[in-house]
């Protein structure tokens, strides 16, 4: 004979089978928990104003560890290109009068005691160079020897002139002048002449400051000169040697 189960015992065993399916359903529901190791000393004591609280990692709604920045090193400044500044150029140009001191030629074999005053206005045309015009007035002095009396001689002249310094601290500077120039001559007061020609110039100078150099200048004359005695015109030359110095504005 076969034992049959009551009917309450089957009752409560389905009853219990319906309760730990409900149980392992709601097992699976729920998140798993993972081990988070302790904090070191270190972490729970910082700034909390240097804390960074990571976002939270996608799908998990837990958040990362807490990051210290305050060990982090500092981000290196960044390096901007800028515009090269533009280079100051010291104008130098302007007014300037000169006084000069030396000697001259005008009759062959005659040396001559000569002087002169100049003036004028330079542009700054460059880095280094200078350039203007210039107006002077010169005179050689009265020379005698045994037989002659050579008249002093008066001239005058107009111009261009040009500077070159060495280089841009440099004091040392070349110079040329060219131009016009004219003057009357005699001899003994009987033999007179007029000149009448060209120049050209050459020196070197030094700059004392900003409103001060000294110069020596050779500057040779081409002219046509008139006798009048024989109605007659010669080309001949002059030259001056002279130490100079001059005041700028």
């Amino acid at each position: 004979m076969k034992n049959r189960t009551p009917a309450p015992a089957m009752g409560a065993l389905v009853i219990g089978a319906c309760l730990a399916a409900a149980g392992a359903a709601q097992a699976q529901n729920r998140a798993l928990e993972t081990w988070t190791p302790s904090q070191p000393a270190q972490v729970r004591e910082m700034d909390p104003a240097k804390r960074v609280q990571a976002a939270p990692a996608a799908g998990t709604g837990e958040a990362l560890p807490v990051v210290d920045t305050s060990a982090a090193p500092a981000t290196a400044p960044i390096a901007y290109a800028t515009a090269a500044e533009p280079v100051r150029r010291d104008n130098r140009g302007g007014f300037f009068i000169g006084v000069q001191g030396g000697q001259g030629e005008v009759y062959q074999g005659v040396d001559q005691t000569a002087r002169m005053l100049n003036a004028g206005y330079r542009w700054q045309a460059g880095a280094v160079t200078l350039v203007g015009i210039e107006v002077a007035r010169g005179q050689l002095e009265e020379e005698r020897d045994t037989w002659f009396r050579y008249d002093e001689v008066d001239y005058a002249s107009i111009g261009a002139n040009a500077r070159f310094n060495f280089g841009r601290s440099s004091p040392v500077y070349a110079l040329v002048r060219a131009g016009y120039w004219a003057a009357e001559a005699s001899i003994d007061g009987r033999w007179t002449s007029d000149i009448d020609g060209a120049y050209v110039g050459v020196g070197v100078g030094v700059d004392f400051g900003r409103h001060f150099n000294m110069s020596v200048v050779y500057t040779n004359h081409v002219y046509f000169e008139n006798y009048y005695y024989w109605n007659d015109y010669d080309v001949s030359r002059a030259d001056t040697l002279m130490l100079g110095a001059e005041v700028r504005f």
